[in-house]
């Protein structure tokens, strides 16, 4: 099973992307389209990864945020939805968005997804609402997202001890904001090289 792909971006293209891995090993994955305009050719990456394989394809999806990748999972487990349909679906709603829709029956917004009609929205939401009562708790959330704000400052050099107090404090100082983005900006100008 292969759990993430790091490497250089050697082809973009919206819903694609070729990664050149350091071994001279060069993987397609299909990404979602929103995350287009956050990726750029020859820049490094670090996707997470969901190998799919069905029949004789296998496929490989890659997701920036580790919450992308989880909704896909579940979408996945959804009776009737493939691999497009879960990448279209996350594509089109993110991450922090699902939880509400799901909780709101809302099927009129699933099914303005591409590819979904109202039967498939109707399962979606019937499917996914007993499992999102076994979700991790809130602090389990905010300790992954401070492990990924952690993760990405030691992975631009900044030493483990620095990033950890820059993103306690930015943690901190942002209770209620869950958004990767705008945390690692603040984790960056607070951490120390």
């Amino acid at each position: 099973m292969i759990a993430a792909v790091r490497g250089k971006i050697f082809q973009l293209s919206p819903g694609r992307v070729a990664v050149e891995t350091g071994g001279g090993v060069i993987l397609q994955l299909l990404v979602p389209v929103s995350s287009h305009a956050r990726l750029a050719g020859g820049k490094d990456v670090l996707l997470h990864a969901v190998l799919k394989v069905k029949d004789e394809d296998i496929v490989l999806y890659g997701f920036l945020d580790p919450e992308e990748k989880a909704w896909f999972e579940k979408l996945l487990a959804v009776t009737g939805v493939g691999g497009k349909t879960a990448l279209a679906c996350v594509s089109a709603i993110a991450p922090a968005e699902w939880r509400a829709v799901i909780a709101a029956a809302d099927v009129a917004r699933i099914s303005a997804v591409p590819g979904i009609g109202r039967k498939t929205a109707q399962r979606i939401v019937l499917e996914l609402t007993g499992k999102l009562e076994t979700e991790p708790a809130e602090a389990d959330a905010l300790s992954l997202l401070g492990n990924d704000l952690l993760s990405g400052l030691v992975n631009l050099g900044y030493p483990p001890k620095a990033a950890r107090e820059a993103v306690a404090r930015v943690l901190k100082d942002h209770p209620g904001r869950d958004d990767f983005e705008s945390l690692f900006k603040l984790a960056l100008k607070k951490a120390k090289p």
